[in-house]
């Protein structure tokens, strides 16, 4: 369960496993892009945003690696090519979830933002041995919470060797013979974790009208695979992922439902895409919703008071009965869900820190603590 709401966007990495022989890297998510030699024409006379995946910081922990250190490093290198990448985003938390991901997108716009590069290190085995690439894409960003459009023009370059693939990426740039026009790159990398997803009031609590409105909740949807798809060995990796993706829907809207089978209201799985009128055209009042990325930046997002010293954020569950204090590290990956009111967009968060590391643990703390908050066993 753990992609719920994620897969409604383009923007998700899919996992890599190299057999003998290396091959191609997607970073791309489910999206079928041309993959050519040609830079955006634009490149050196526009601004770029960053979008940027590292591994966790060590073997055994979840915890977000060094992806600033990686963005800084790289920066410095976009700005002798006259790149300026004006905007870096971790892109788990641009994907963090709906309403996320479509404010960053506001974001980008406001920035007037033409291109995407994406940046990653990956881990791998090649030949059973551990190894590392890093992976950069460059392409148009299409102005939507899409960010990327089947079919649209990218590159691509891939290497063990940070040096090789900055190396290749000059001379493209050089071979592009594109005038620079980007005289006023700044020389130090401006980071983004923080977006406004709350624009209207902000509920330490739980939403009492839900005793009589129905609660929509977002299910997972099949992909589609378009039939006029580029080819290549990165797109056909790519429709493999969104062929196992697709298969395993069914079961997980199955897992989903027993997840919210001790909500003790009216509830039905809904299809969203983050259209709120259309819900509430449909008969809802209220949506379900969650975030997924580090704790620290889900309490940003959400408002919540944020001390930088702290280490790690107590989750408060009930088990059996009896209350539990769960220890999580700050910068891990978890899971916070949320009810918005799809009218006034007011969002209603719960009495308690609730948050989890898996989907599953997490909205069976909202569930728990909401049927406590009103005395429901």
């Amino acid at each position: 369960m753990r992609h719920l709401l994620k897969f409604t966007f383009a923007l998700c990495l899919i996992g890599f496993t190299a057999q003998a022989q290396e091959e191609e890297i997607n970073i791309a998510g489910f999206r079928f892009l041309d993959y050519t030699n040609d830079l955006p024409a634009d490149l050196l006379s526009s601004r770029s945003a960053v979008l940027v995946s590292v591994p966790p910081k060590s073997r055994g922990t979840s915890e977000r690696g060094d992806w600033r250190g990686f963005s800084t490093e790289m920066h410095q290198e976009f700005r002798k090519m006259g790149i300026d990448a004006v905007a870096y985003l971790n892109i788990d938390d641009v994907m963090a979830g709906t309403d996320v991901t479509g404010a960053f997108s506001d974001f980008l716009n406001s920035r007037q933002i033409k291109n995407l590069i994406l940046l990653s290190k990956v881990n791998l085995k090649i030949a059973g041995k551990e190894s590392e690439r890093v992976v950069v894409v460059i392409t148009p960003y299409n102005g939507t919470k899409t960010y990327m459009s089947n079919g649209q023009q990218a590159w691509k370059d891939q290497d063990k060797d940070l040096e090789k693939v900055v190396k290749n990426l000059g001379k493209a740039v050089y071979k592009s013979k594109q005038e620079n026009k980007n005289f006023l790159i700044t020389e130090k990398p401006e980071f983004f974790t923080d977006v406004d997803i709350i624009t209207k009031r902000r509920f330490p609590s739980f939403a009492g009208d839900l005793k009589i409105d129905k609660l929509a909740v977002p299910m997972y949807t099949k992909v589609e695979i378009p039939a006029d798809k580029p080819g290549g060995i990165v797109n056909n990796n790519v429709e493999k992922e969104i062929q196992k993706y697709n298969a395993k829907v069914a079961s997980s809207n199955n897992v989903l439902k027993g997840a919210m089978q001790d909500y003790p209201f009216k509830y039905e799985l809904v299809e969203y895409d983050g259209d709120d009128k259309k819900l509430y055209n449909a008969g809802y009042q209220y949506v379900l919703l969650n975030l997924n990325t580090t704790g620290y930046t889900i309490r940003e997002m959400l408002n919540y008071e944020v001390d930088k010293n702290e280490t790690d954020y107590i989750t408060m569950k009930t088990s059996n009965g009896k209350a539990i204090l769960r220890t999580i590290p700050v910068n891990a990956p978890v899971y916070k869900f949320y009810v918005k009111h799809l009218v006034t967009g007011d969002v209603y968060l719960g009495t308690k820190w609730d948050a989890d590391e898996t989907m599953d643990e997490a909205l069976s703390n909202y569930i728990q603590n909401f049927k406590d908050e009103l005395k429901i066993r």
